[in-house]
């Protein structure tokens, strides 16, 4: 059955575009030392973490609008696998062989039972878990969200999605577990309600767009409020961080994560809001979301080797070198992919997923 061609909404794809600048942000910032004001980057991680939580609200608001009036389940498998997976495999290839003959097997998920496996069995375990990258974790648990696409739906048709849907959030809110050392079950429980979320914002989404300027003005105040209280450690950011090396799921409040579910609602609101302004950057960036995010982390690796052997101009970051640092990952990602365009043409998708 062919899906019903939907509007294009403008608010969401800028909403993309920003989501992977978070990505990128939080990933680049941690990625080689700061020796400028401390502060700015307490606050800039304040901003760009839990970037994910932004992602998957997107996915989830994307699969409503797209396919709750008409779906096809085996096509939009097809689709997934065609332009997700198979650039995920694709992508997987130098950090998996890297991971087999070049790593020093420090990883505390390379255990002595993993050193002795077959080759064969390594790569299934790195290519179902996405431990071979800091960041491909996000494929397998995503992957989980697809083949579960058609009872999402199934229960959005459903009378009481409506008011299940809060109160799953509400309970979300207690799991922090997730991410590159997880598997991507805990990763898929830590993620479904944002998920959910993004389905039920999707399917009131005239309500929420044109709710009171007051209301967006809270949020940003709500906002802000919470960032400057993470600066300064009175909400300890840096706890639901260090809890990531645990190899099982931790419940506890997590206003990381409330924090993360405010500024998709902030986003959604504001960037409709401005529908009629142009951001050429968030416009490209949304376009290429999927190939900035698997090569993102190579280009950061790259960096991380001129680091290392002296090589960069800087001995650490501080805010204006941080800024150019975040722009120049983009810009070579987009970069890459404009050349993997320029040979591949429209199978450019399969190969880096833009």
């Amino acid at each position: 059955m062919k899906q019903e061609k939907k509007p294009f909404l403008d608010y969401i794809h800028n909403f993309r575009g920003l989501a992977i600048i978070f990505i990128v942000g939080i990933h680049s910032i941690i990625s080689i030392p700061w020796e400028g004001f401390s502060i700015a980057k307490s606050l800039l991680v304040g901003v760009f973490n839990n970037g994910t939580v932004l992602f998957v609200f997107i996915a989830g608001f994307l699969f409503y609008y797209l396919c709750h009036d008409t779906f096809d389940y085996f096509q939009y498998l097809h689709k997934k696998l065609k332009y997700v997976i198979a650039p995920y495999l694709i992508i997987s290839i130098p950090a998996i062989v890297d991971k087999l003959f070049f790593d020093d097997g420090g990883h505390w998920w390379m255990t002595v039972d993993f050193q002795e496996a077959s080759v064969l069995y390594k790569i299934f375990l790195m290519v179902t878990t996405g431990r071979h990258s800091g960041i491909l974790w996000f494929i397998p648990m995503i992957s989980i969200f697809y083949f579960c696409s058609f009872l999402f739906r199934l229960f959005s048709k459903h009378k009481l999605f409506d008011y299940l849907v809060p109160i799953i959030c509400i309970l979300g809110l207690w799991t922090v577990r997730f991410g590159y050392h997880a598997n991507p079950l805990i990763s898929f429980v830590h993620f479904l309600p944002i998920y959910l979320l993004g389905m039920w914002v999707a399917k009131h989404r005239l309500r929420i767009l044109s709710a009171h300027i007051f209301w967006l003005f809270s949020l940003i105040g709500i906002y802000l409020a919470m960032t400057i209280l993470e600066v300064y450690g009175i909400i300890p950011v840096n706890k639901y961080l260090d809890l990531r090396d645990l190899k099982e799921m931790v419940f506890v409040f997590n206003l990381s994560k409330l924090k993360a579910i405010l500024l998709c609602f902030l986003l959604i609101i504001g960037f409709n809001r401005l529908n009629d302004f142009r951001f050429p950057l968030l416009n490209k960036t949304g376009n290429d979301s999927f190939g900035i995010f698997f090569l993102h982390l190579y280009i950061i690796n790259f960096v991380q080797i001129l680091e290392r052997k002296q090589l960069l101009p800087i001995k650490g970051l501080n805010t204006l070198s941080y800024l150019i640092y975040l722009l120049a990952i983009i810009l070579v990602a987009i970069v890459i992919i404009f050349m993997i365009r320029k040979v591949f043409g429209k199978h450019s998708r399969i190969i880096v997923g833009s």
